[in-house]
């Protein structure tokens, strides 16, 4: 999955699919070993662009991100600030810092952008 194309997914978010996935990025840490292991993979992310000098250019990918998830909520009319359009942007923000960050976390990116499995316009580009 390239940044472009996830970009672009999210922006096609409807209000039903954002509120679907803050529910699927909730299951994904019902327990604390769940909770653990998101922890260790955001880490992982972190470390891995710290290393390779890539930090300005995840930052700015992030907030391409979480400002497509945004903009889609505001299209559908959503009362923002809000609790699902928040978490859903800033787990957005999180793999697309992922993406920027290239194969040594393509695993980590892989687990993260599970909980994205139920919206199709993102579901799409993680069968491609």
């Amino acid at each position: 999955m390239q940044l472009g194309e996830f970009v672009a997914a999210l922006e096609a978010l409807t209000l039903t699919d954002i509120r679907a996935l803050a529910l699927d990025l909730d299951g994904m840490v019902a327990t604390p070993a769940e909770e653990i292991e998101v922890t260790v993979a955001y880490l992982s992310i972190e470390a891995n662009l710290r290393r390779i000098h890539r930090l300005r250019e995840a930052a700015h990918a992030g907030h391409r991100a979480s400002s497509a998830v945004v903009a889609a909520a505001a299209r559908e009319h959503a009362d923002l600030p809000d609790a699902a359009v928040t978490h859903v942007a800033r787990a957005a923000a999180t793999i697309a810092r992922g993406l920027v960050a290239g194969e040594a976390v393509n695993r980590e990116v892989c687990f993260l952008a599970t909980g994205f499995r139920h919206a199709r316009p993102v579901a799409r580009l993680a069968l491609a």
